[in-house]
């Protein structure tokens, strides 16, 4: 009789509580991102950077104090939207870069307000020489950081180097219409 007593307590504080978890709001925990040591370095003040070939989660989850107060014009991307669907885009940048820290913010949350399939973006971290440890830099002619490549199929258009000329989102429609567009290396 007492364990059968023990029993039935022990099923109805089980379900007491259960149910009381039930009535509270879950947490929702960020998933942390894992970055592997292969995409990390050094800098040469001995800074961890990111180098190589890496993904939009894995630059976020390294730069989340990186912050974007970055208002872009939404007139201007509504005229970007329809012509950015099937552009590709190389993003090359460096984690340890002003400029970077600058320009990249503001450029992810435009592609991330026109709902750009920004996964199929290919970003690459360079070292402050510019160079990543497998060399992927040298298909791309960098001559500074951050460069952002706007592709047709596998012709590049245009591409921004290390500031925009007049905003981040009038330089993108610029090169997206065929506008002549000179980056501020052009030469």
């Amino acid at each position: 009789m007492k364990i059968k007593l023990f029993f039935i307590f022990f099923l109805t504080f089980t379900q007491i509580s259960c149910d009381s978890n039930l009535t509270q709001k879950k947490s929702v925990y960020l998933k942390n991102i894992q970055i592997p040591d292969s995409l990390k370095g050094k800098d040469l003040e001995g800074n961890e950077i990111l180098l190589g070939e890496i993904n939009i989660d894995q630059l976020k989850e390294f730069t989340k104090h990186w912050s974007s107060n970055y208002n872009p014009n939404s007139d201007i991307l509504a005229k970007i939207k329809p012509l950015i669907k099937k552009r590709g885009i190389v993003l090359i940048m460096g984690t340890w870069c002003e400029d970077s820290e600058r320009e990249i913010p503001g450029f992810i949350k435009i592609l991330e307000s026109i709902n750009y399939d920004i996964k199929k973006m290919r970003i690459i971290a360079v070292d402050e020489n510019k160079i990543t440890p497998n060399f992927i830099e040298k298909d791309y002619e960098l001559i500074n950081i951050p460069t952002i490549i706007f592709y047709d199929d596998e012709n590049e258009i245009n591409r921004i180097v290390e500031f925009p000329i007049k905003s981040i989102e009038e330089d993108i429609l610029d090169i997206l219409t065929g506008k002549t567009y000179k980056h501020a290396y052009y030469k």
